[in-house]
This record gives C-alpha cells, structure tokens and sequence, in this order.
C-alpha cells in the first residue's frame, strides 16, 4: 500500500513541475506592464465616475423632491 502513495506522489510532483501558467491577464502585467497599468488605471477610474455620477443624481433627485 505503500509503494501506491509513492507512485502517486511520484506522478504529482511531476505533473506540478511542468505546469505553466496561460492566463493572458497574468501575460498582460509580465509582459506588457504599461498596457497592463493603464487598463486597471481605466478601469479603476471608470468604476468610480460611475459611482461618483450616480451618488449626484441620487442628490439631485432628493433636491427635487423636497
């Protein structure tokens, strides 16, 4: 029974070490950092104008109803 864990744990290892990682966003950062910045840069600043803009006509519409 022994034996059994050592193979498996033989064949893990081996599977781990040839993993490679494709995700494009982790390609994005590593290497291409300025596009990388700039698109969480854009996205950063879109959610908060979104948030922003909506806080205000939720202002102006208490203004109004008042």
């Amino acid at each position: 029974m022994k034996e059994i864990f050592i193979v498996i744990d033989s064949y893990q290892y081996q599977m781990e070490s040839r993993y490679q990682e494709t995700s494009s966003l982790t390609n994005l950062f590593s290497e291409n950092k300025f596009i990388g910045w700039l698109v969480l840069f854009i996205v950063f600043f879109s959610i908060f104008a979104i948030i922003i803009f909506q806080f205000l006509e939720w202002e102006s519409n208490n203004k109004n109803n008042q």
